[in-house]
């Protein structure tokens, strides 16, 4: 038989379970896998992991620290808007002596085998599709960006496809999920919530020596995990996929069996035919959750919709239906302001100031650049994700302005952006802005105060009784001095710019 001369393409990604152990170390041991909040290209966390990984490679965290749930501030914190109002969600750098220690707990051959099966065993539920396990890009993409791909053709675009199906679909998502994860139930989901109560005291069960680790991140605290990495994705997707497993259980037994169930992370999608089999798929999951230590998101439930009216969010939505381009580039913008009003934080809001920023450069000239730069730092401000975007707006509309002017219009960029709670991460950009027009400028955030110079413990670091690792994570050094001597005023689009969304 003629072989065929089809050629096949390899997948633009593959999870983080189809790594082995070795490779998986490598992975969450990534800077993009350390922290997921946007930073300028300045802040560089690789140094610290890779010193810190070789440092532990032969030895034992704690032979060479004391009781760091004792202290306080083991983490830095720095906050970031969910919804532009009142939802303020912690971002956490935890100490890179903790993050690699625990990376390595979870790498031993032996561990990531045991974690391997166990997601196998939760994917065995036909009906309920995972599609947020960490992806590792076998492109040019970042990690980062395969994982939103991810979301788009395995959430949006199959929900759409579901309608051939399906007549209905529910949503739903967890209640403040992160903060809300029991550590316990970490070693409940790796081995089973019997076998891991009868040997709580067994110090060698992967699952307790996961939950120390966490516990003495937190001071002790068994709520709640940090937020703000890859590998605390994953640890979630433990959690999540043992929900996944017992609901599936539940349901086999109830004998439900017509419905679909797509989950990214905390956000449900349930199709069903019959409204009210979704109605009891609900009931299913509040309590299989509730038996886990969290609960549904009563006020983003909602009841059975249309599928296809329902697959594509919102804000995308009225963002299609409406004006999305104007030639005068005010009115462009104040589309995109009023767009943002409405839906604040939203993926298209950062889409249609991305698709702005790009006008920018094609123009020969700026007319009235202060109303605009009024407008976007407005945007920013209210949606904090798209401060990078709105930063890199802002930096191309100063080059329209004379040298003399310039650093007073960063004063009253910097007042109104004092009126912000919380405005750390948004301090941290609009130093990007400023620093290559002067290093002068102050800020209050301690990631500011690094880039300035200043001598400042990110970390608590009283715990550890050695002094090489101390000087191994000094914070200073996630601050790579070239290429901040390097950067230009204007914010360049690979800065902020995962990728085009979809």
């Amino acid at each position: 038989m003629a072989k065929s001369t089809t050629k096949r393409t390899a997948p633009a990604a593959r999870s983080v379970l189809d790594l082995s152990a070795r490779q998986a170390r490598a992975f969450f041991l990534q800077p993009g896998s350390y922290f997921s909040l946007d930073l300028p290209p300045y802040f560089d966390f690789a140094p610290v992991l890779t010193d810190v990984a070789t440092y532990l490679a032969r030895r034992d965290l704690s032979s060479l620290s004391s009781k760091p749930r004792e202290c306080d501030n083991v983490n830095y914190t720095i906050y970031s808007n969910k919804d532009g109002r009142y939802a303020w969600r912690p971002f956490r750098l935890i100490h890179p002596a903790m993050y690699v220690d625990l990376v390595n707990v979870m790498t031993e051959p032996d561990a990531w085998a045991q974690l391997r099966a166990r997601f196998k065993k939760f994917s065995a539920v036909s009906n309920v599709d995972c599609l947020s396990i960490p992806q590792q890009s076998r492109t040019k993409r970042s990690n980062r960006a395969a994982q939103i791909l991810r979301w788009w053709q395995g959430v949006e675009q199959a929900s759409i496809e579901l309608a051939l199906d399906f007549e209905y679909v529910l949503q739903t998502d967890v209640t403040d999920c992160y903060p809300s994860i029991y550590t316990h139930s970490i070693a409940w989901s790796i081995h089973g919530k019997s076998v891991a109560k009868a040997n709580q005291r067994d110090h060698t069960l992967l699952g307790n020596v996961v939950d120390r680790r966490l516990q003495d991140m937190q001071q002790g605290q068994t709520n709640g995990i940090p937020q703000g990495s890859v590998l605390m994705d994953f640890l979630a997707e433990i959690v999540l996929g043992y929900a996944d497993f017992k609901l599936g259980q539940r349901l086999a037994k109830a004998r439900v069996s017509d419905f679909r169930i797509l989950r990214y992370r905390d956000d449900y999608r349930i199709f069903v035919n019959d409204s009210q089999a979704g109605d009891l798929i609900l009931r299913a999951l509040s309590e299989v959750l509730q038996g886990l230590g969290m609960k549904l998101n009563a006020p983003k439930t909602t009841g059975a919709q249309a599928v296809i009216a329902s697959s594509v969010k919102r804000d995308k939505l009225a963002w299609l239906r409406g004006n999305q381009y104007d030639k005068n580039l005010q009115k462009h913008l104040l589309l995109i302001h009023a767009h943002g009003r409405e839906h604040p934080n939203a993926g298209s809001l950062v889409a249609s100031l991305t698709d702005f920023y790009r006008r920018l450069p094609k123009q020969p000239r700026i007319e009235d650049p202060m109303p605009m730069m009024s407008m976007a730092v407005d945007i920013g401000a209210s949606s904090p994700r798209c401060f990078p975007t709105c930063a890199a707006i802002v930096s191309k509309l100063l080059s329209a302005l004379p040298a003399a002017k310039k650093l007073a219009v960063l004063e009253r960029i910097r007042g109104r952006l004092d009126r912000v709670p919380n405005n750390g991460h948004l301090e941290v950009w609009l130093q990007r802005i400023s620093h290559p027009i002067t290093p002068d400028v102050a800020y209050d955030e301690p990631l500011c105060r690094l880039v300035e110079g200043e001598d400042v413990a990110l970390w608590n670091d009283s715990w550890i009784t050695d002094r090489k690792l101390q000087r191994i994570v000094d914070a200073s050094r996630v601050i790579d001095r070239k290429r901040l001597d390097a950067t230009r005023p204007l914010v360049r689009r690979a800065e902020f710019s995962v990728f085009e969304y979809p």
